[in-house]
């Protein structure tokens, strides 16, 4: 091999060794329950080009029928708000989709602000819930008393439908630590709703609600849910899930800031 060739192999290997170093690295579990059983996952995931880019395994619930829990942690180009996103998916042991999250992020660092994401399912008549804790801050400084006039976009696709919902919106005070807002989908047997809850302690919970609605009762279908210790991670919250409905296909739930993304972190 030639003098040159040699060096310049040695600065690749140098460069990717000190690009892995210096990727900053978090601590992250994995909790999935129903009620009935409970699977705890720890992990540890890096910003992309770190090498701990990737969450995948397999549980069982009570009755031994098997899922399969994959995240992968991937860039996103240039022209977008964000510098990377997290694909979280839940399959059944046959490989069919059940619940989806795709969560765009400032860096791992990023994903701490809010500490805890969470993903709730039904799935056989039960609610599944996937809760992902990336680093959960024990004490904050935002209480819903000052969101009063803090707008949130409610974005609604469902394609068989041929429906889309987007709106702005402004949460109501409806109970003592709790702003919720709830639209139905049109004369579809569903609706959307948005509900900010106190955690204590300076940490608030954003749900984001799809039910399906039968005689004016309501059945949860999915939950994306978030915490924030703080105005400026409450608005770096940027989402879309999707459920799969059985009968009526694709549900996309979409979630940005109404006030803008901030610069990425150089």
């Amino acid at each position: 091999m030639k003098k040159t060739q040699s060096i310049f192999i040695l600065g690749l290997a140098i460069s990717f060794l000190s690009l892995s170093a210096c990727a900053k690295t978090i601590p992250v579990k994995v909790v999935i329950s129903n009620g009935d059983f409970e699977v705890n996952k720890s992990f540890e995931l890096s910003d992309v080009g770190g090498g701990k880019t990737a969450i995948n395994f397999k549980f069982k619930d009570n009755k031994s029928k098997t899922y399969s829990f994959d995240l992968k942690y991937k860039k996103l180009p240039s022209n977008r708000s964000y510098p990377a996103n997290l694909d979280i998916t839940i399959k059944d042991s046959n490989g069919k989709k059940l619940g989806y999250l795709f969560l765009a992020n400032n860096g791992v660092e990023g994903l701490k602000k809010q500490g805890i994401w969470g993903l709730i399912i039904n799935i056989n008549g039960k609610p599944m819930n996937i809760k992902i804790n990336f680093g959960k801050k024990l004490s904050g400084s935002l209480d819903i008393a000052e969101l009063g006039n803090e707008p949130f976009v409610q974005d609604t696709l469902v394609g068989k439908f041929g429906f889309q919902m987007i709106r702005p919106v402004i949460l109501p005070m409806v109970n003592e630590g709790v702003r919720s807002i709830t639209y139905s989908l049109d004369a579809h047997p569903y609706s959307v709703n948005y509900t900010l809850k106190n955690k204590g302690k300076g940490i608030v919970e954003f749900q984001h609600n799809l039910y399906a609605t039968n005689g004016g009762k309501e059945k949860l279908l999915e939950r994306i849910y978030f915490e924030a210790n703080s105005l400026e991670s409450l608005r770096e919250a940027m989402y879309a899930g999707k459920y799969f409905d059985p009968k009526n296909g694709t549900f996309k739930l979409v979630f940005y800031p109404a006030l803008g993304q901030t610069t990425p972190p150089k």
